[in-house]
């Protein structure tokens, strides 16, 4: 079910999203809520990042907040040209479970 939110946005980018919604003939509420939804989407994911390369989140906690599974998380870091964030202690660990 779709609920109303009210924004703010600057004049000149909203006259900017009408002109670009009318020249590519697109519904301007469906647009605006697919650039909100990829927007929040990659800023969420960005910051979450973040939190784990500061070490306030874990590998599994990352992965479990990123619905990613290990592999992948790992290739999302590559991607983002971000080391792994584990210690010597954290392999040794590891290799008692």
């Amino acid at each position: 079910m779709l609920k109303p939110a009210t924004v703010r946005l600057p004049e000149a980018f909203l006259k900017e999203i009408s002109s670009f919604v009318k020249d590519m003939r697109l519904d301007k509420s469906a647009y605006l809520r697919e650039i909100l939804q990829k927007g929040f989407e990659e800023d969420r994911q960005v910051r979450l990042l973040a939190k784990y390369q500061t070490g306030d989140l874990s590998v599994e906690e990352a992965c479990r907040l990123l619905d990613l599974n290990t592999w992948d998380f790992l290739l999302l870091l590559k991607k983002r040209n971000i080391t792994l964030n584990v210690n010597l202690e954290d392999w040794l660990n590891s290799v008692e479970l």
